[in-house]
């Protein structure tokens, strides 16, 4: 049964970490610093994981993505909890801590501090991005699936980025490694302009996608036909609700953690492509993506490590990607390669060899042209 319960530890890990931040003060960084050693020293030591097992019992692989939803509310109520003050009780949440494990909560809760509270909001955002927007780009891909889309789609109202389901599947896929691409990065490019860059170029990209769709089917684009401003009600609601039992303070918590999941989602897709290129019209092939088989990353992320495959037939479900081991491959793990990136310097210098084995291996005689001519005075550009 491990082929099934290994894609059951995130949402148990989550779980398991929840009563922790009731012991408020620092322990509010515990959860955040146990999920970046685990995966951190875990995908260090553990090797890959190259298998391809059967699978006969397919709904067991289901619920742990449709457990996302759920375990996310739950976290965005704890947050909202901890936004609260004096005897404020939402769902009576901390008379229910102290019944069960008899921990003082709403003292514990006064005496916390703004920087004991960035360690909660970074934890969320590790849940609503890490586990709930990894999730949801699985769901959203169903396109044929009507349920599938409304859940992810509500999944990624939890850190407002619900324009990712239009963009990524109708965009990013077809777009992959051009200029057309936001989702793209640049050699040279720093993680920090990229953020913003992808951010609002998914924004805009989702919004003329939908503006076309609407204008073929002759639906007014200002409706409620129009997907991007559904997703964006839906998204509005849940930071009403922050406003309305959290005050100012909720929405700003909620606000941050959803900046948080949002910019690590924007890194995972600067680590899963920088510095790759693709002729336009051409197939999208392996070589499109940095992929990696590390072990922990692919048991937590349902196997988006396999970015490769994924690229190459993104109508698969997760448990049918290929590992393609000779596929180009990423410096580390996925938290490992995203904290690296977060120093430019330091990425530049750790990718540069990388790109240079790509253009070398991977490239195609016009792709090696695109590079030349997108070549420039920069000493990070490989």
């Amino acid at each position: 049964m491990w082929k099934y319960f290994r894609f059951y530890i995130t949402p148990l890990l989550f779980l398991s970490l929840f009563p922790i931040v009731f012991f408020g003060g620092w322990w509010l960084w515990v959860p955040s610093l146990i999920i970046t050693i685990i995966m951190i020293v875990g995908d260090s030591i553990s090797g890959n994981d190259l298998s391809k097992p059967k699978y006969q019992y397919v709904f067991l692989l289901n619920l742990p993505l449709y457990l996302a939803l759920p375990i996310g509310v739950m976290g965005l109520l704890i947050l909202l909890w901890f936004s609260q003050s004096g005897d404020q009780d939402l769902l009576f949440l901390g008379s229910l801590v102290i019944e069960v494990f008899e921990i003082p909560v709403f003292e514990i809760r006064q005496d916390t501090k703004w920087y004991h509270l960035m360690g909660l909001v970074h934890f969320t955002g590790y849940l609503t991005g890490g586990y709930g927007i990894n999730v949801a780009h699985e769901l959203t891909h169903r396109t044929w699936n009507r349920f599938s889309k409304i859940w992810g789609r509500w999944i990624l109202a939890l850190s407002m980025s619900t324009d990712f389901s239009i963009e990524h599947v109708y965009g990013h896929h077809e777009n992959v490694g051009t200029k057309k691409d936001p989702a793209t990065a640049r050699r040279g490019e720093n993680v920090y302009h990229f953020i913003f860059r992808s951010w609002f170029g998914s924004i805009k990209n989702s919004w003329d996608f939908e503006a076309q769709r609407l204008k073929k089917i002759k639906k007014p684009v200002l409706s409620f036909h129009n997907q991007v401003l559904r997703g964006h009600l839906m998204s509005f609601s849940v930071l009403i609700f922050f406003m309305v039992f959290g005050g100012w303070k909720g929405a700003t918590l909620f606000l941050l953690q959803a900046f948080w999941a949002r910019a690590l989602l924007e890194i995972v897709n600067y680590i899963e492509h920088y510095g790759l290129v693709r002729v336009e019209n051409s197939p999208v092939e392996p070589k499109h993506s940095w992929n990696t088989n590390r072990r922990i990353s692919f048991y937590i992320l349902f196997s988006l490590t396999r970015h490769s495959a994924h690229h190459e037939k993104g109508d698969l479900p997760f448990w049918e990607l290929e590992p393609y081991p000779k596929a180009p491959e990423m410096p580390y793990g996925y938290l490992t390669t995203i904290y690296l990136s977060l120093i430019p310097p330091l990425w530049f210098r750790i990718i540069k060899p990388k790109l240079e084995e790509w253009d070398k291996h991977f490239a195609s005689p016009e792709e090696i042209e695109l590079i030349s001519e997108m070549s420039k005075p920069n000493p990070n550009f490989a």
